[in-house]
């Protein structure tokens, strides 16, 4: 989770310190890895090297990827050294360049959005898969079994061990002086930044990495003078090529043939590195904008032209093609980094060390460099991780674990081809089964089907299948008010449904089923305007409140925007009717008769009852506001009905109470029984009565009102609502003459 207190950085320069240490420490580890994957590829060692520096020197300061590294990718080993061996380096090197000028193609015409269709659970895989596989290519070299080169990421590797058999075979040739050199820098990484360590000002400062390396070789150079029998040497330190002069590193340069031009062979090695370069950046620009703790995003259609020029740049000097890579980025990440400062430092000290100290370079033990890639791919693949994907739902573990296993026993492209086949097989699994919203409703025989936004043809036979299981004599609503797409396919068993349901006694409600393919966005409903208001009859406006309530018993409701009715409404408002309901929470008349913002006026009191007030309020609303309609609406299990039931005195609410009881006496005297709150049929029986004496009352206590009824102006009715279904029953009688 994010930190809340975390500020974006203003400046690049604002967090120095952390990136500093950052790219020292990326760099120590980018600088094996360049040369390990430069021999996977069966290329020069020092094209490795130059892919790292341009990556560093040229792509960072272009890049807008905050965190991210870029640089030769293992991913890219096995397809490399196939083009290599059959054009030959230099053809391969056009090859690359004309990749280059592709990806800035495909970033042109902006191919990169296709990075917000990686599902989440295969960027965590990835990130875990390279967790692990890190943890377990780092183990061989931290006992000093280091027969296997940096860079080898794949399950079977050159040494013809696979990443767990090697586990067992790293035990015929270790070293006690690896072990231990691997141990004490555990200890310094782990420990460096623990609180007590922190309390000097020398630990604040100085990178723990650069302490376990320097600790490391000094260890190293000890035993080299006071016991060069235990001393690691050869294989079991850090090798590059050497160069002395100027001359040297020139030589070390390789030009491409651009006369292969002409070769087919060439076009489609680059297309082929192209495409695959560009996808394991965008994987790795999701990734690492996941990591960032400042949640920064990459634009990834720059970022795929950034590249490009990396790769022709590297190409025309002899380097290997590059990828933004998840490996050395996600390091920079664990290691603190903030900008993309981090990336230029790291590779200014891969061409600083090359030319002028390589020769210190060397005195690095690989089981220093072990420990350091230990504890980063332990914060790669956190456990924690997986009990998130887990809870997030079996369609999001499975792709998620089967990224990781895919990658851990092939290796990382492969890996991710079967997250995302996996993954996609998912989503269209989720997809059949969740493909619309269902729901079904406890109210008698009632099911709602809700489409979503995108009903594709992969929904067809999951429909088809509800809507033949639903029983006769069932009611059924399908709403397709939020669906923006409805494949013909669907539709068609949607209006296949529609003349079958009455032959199999189901009520159907269609709710904006507006055809097919791409569909027009469902009108807003408006407020009542002048003109609307003055053309209603009461007996309209009365079956405008009951399809009002049809709508909510079905779940329904009008597509409003009320913000839209706020400002239609700022000069005047025209309300059909005024509802006289009860206080009860449950009871809110804009929400029971699918009404929006100026379409009625609302008064409440407790038991619905009147007095002059509310009888003021109508004749204001009917005679001066143009509302042609009053309606008394009561409600089942009323508190206050069973008040008055049952003679509740208390303060105020006592004098309240006295105007039901009209209605308690009423019905007592209807059915010789005594009235009691006890006896819900009583109290329901009193209900209805109290609504029917109120109604009597407003006409009777307002000539207003009266009148305007006699004239056909004005109806008055009343009804109840059933708290438990949303259904309201209308005592129409003779309350309407117009």
């Amino acid at each position: 989770m994010t930190d809340p207190h975390l500020t974006r950085p203003h400046s690049i320069w604002a967090h120095l310190k952390d990136d500093v240490s950052a790219g020292i420490a990326v760099f120590l580890v980018a600088l094996p890895l360049s040369l390990g994957i430069a021999l996977a590829s069966g290329a020069p060692l020092f094209s490795g090297l130059i892919t790292g520096i341009i990556g560093g020197l040229l792509v960072a300061p272009l890049s807008k990827s905050a965190l991210g590294i870029s640089g030769p990718a293992a991913g890219l080993a096995v397809l490399v050294l196939s083009s290599i061996e059959e054009l030959g380096f230099h053809a391969f090197l056009l090859a690359v360049i004309i990749a280059g000028c592709l990806q800035i193609l495909m970033g042109l015409v902006k191919a990169g959005g296709i990075s917000g269709y990686f599902p989440s659970s295969v960027i965590s895989g990835m990130l875990s898969g390279i967790g692990i596989i890190l943890f377990l290519k780092q183990i061989p070299h931290a006992v000093g079994y280091d027969r296997d080169y940096e860079g080898d990421f794949r399950f079977v590797q050159s040494d013809s061990y696979s990443s767990f058999s090697e586990l067992l075979h790293m035990w015929e040739s270790t070293s006690p002086t690896a072990m231990v050199i691997a141990l004490v820098s555990l200890l310094i990484l782990i420990l460096w930044e623990r609180p007590f360590m922190q309390r000097y000002h020398f630990c604040q400062w100085m990178p723990r990495v650069l302490v376990a390396i320097i600790v490391a070789i000094g260890l190293n150079q000890g035993l080299l003078v006071y016991r060069p029998e235990w001393a690691l040497t050869g294989g079991h330190l850090v090798v590059l090529p050497m160069m002395n002069t100027l001359g040297d590193f020139i030589s070390q340069l390789n030009a491409p043939d651009f006369g292969a031009f002409r070769q087919a062979n060439v076009y489609k090695a680059a297309v082929t590195l192209a495409i695959v370069a560009s996808l394991e950046t965008l994987l790795a620009v999701e990734a690492i904008d996941k990591l960032d703790a400042y949640r920064r995003s990459t634009p990834s259609n720059r970022e795929l032209m950034v590249q490009g020029i990396g790769n022709i740049s590297a190409a025309l000097l002899g380097g290997l093609p590059m990828t933004q890579v998840v490996v050395r980025s996600s390091f920079n990440v664990q290691l603190g980094a903030k900008s993309r400062v981090s990336a230029f430092i790291q590779g200014v000290l891969l061409l600083l060390t090359v030319i002028l100290i390589p020769t210190l370079l060397h005195k690095i033990p690989l089981a220093c460099l072990a420990a350091i890639l230990l504890v980063v791919s332990y914060k790669m693949a956190r456990p924690q991780t997986v009990k998130d994907m887990y809870q997030a739902g079996l369609y999001h573990f499975i792709p998620f674990c089967a990224t990781i296993i895919g990658m851990v026993l092939t290796d990382i492209l492969i890996g991710l081809a079967i997250g995302l086949v996996i993954a996609l097989v998912s989503i269209l699994l989720e997809n059949h089964k969740n493909s619309f919203y269902f729901q079904k409703m406890r109210v008698g025989n009632k099911t709602i089907l809700r489409l979503s936004e995108h009903v594709s043809f992969l929904n067809k036979a999951n429909i088809q299948k509800t809507l033949q299981a639903l029983p006769a004599h069932s009611q059924v609503v399908i709403d397709a008010t939020r669906s923006k797409y409805i494949d013909y396919d669907v539709y068609e068993i949607l209006e296949r449904f529609r003349q079958e349901a009455p032959l199999r006694h189901i009520g159907l409600t269609l709710q904006n089923l507006r055809g097919y393919g791409s569909l027009p966005p469902v009108t807003n409903a408006g407020p009542t305007t002048y003109n609307d208001q003055q053309a209603l009859t009461p007996a309209q406006v009365l079956a405008i409140l009951k399809e009002g309530n049809e709508h909510f018993v079905n779940n329904l409701a009008s597509n409003r925007n009320l913000l839209e009715q706020v400002n239609d409404t700022r000069q005047g408002q025209f309300p059909i009717a005024i509802i006289l309901s009860c206080m009860d929470s449950r009871t809110s008349v804009e929400l029971i008769f699918d009404q929006g913002l100026g379409d009625i006026f609302s008064t409440r009191v407790a038991g619905n009852v009147i007095n002059d007030d509310i009888l003021g309020s109508m004749e204001y609303a009917c005679k001066i506001a143009g509302s042609k309609l009053i309606v008394v609406l009561g409600h089942s299990h009323c508190g206050a009905i069973k008040g008055a039931c049952d003679h509740v005195q208390l303060d105020h609410l006592t004098g309240l109470l006295a105007k039901i009881q009209p209605a308690v006496t009423a019905v007592s005297a209807e059915t010789g029984r005594t009235v009691s709150a006890a006896d819900p049929d009583l109290v329901q029986q009193v209900a209805d009565k109290s609504v029917l004496l109120t109604v009597a009352q407003i006409k009777a206590r307002s000539p207003l009102l009266n009148g305007m009824l006699a004239s056909g102006e004005l109806g008055i009715v009343g009804g109840m609502y059933d708290i438990e279904t949303g259904k309201v029953q209308f005592y129409e009688g003779d309350g309407l003459n117009g």
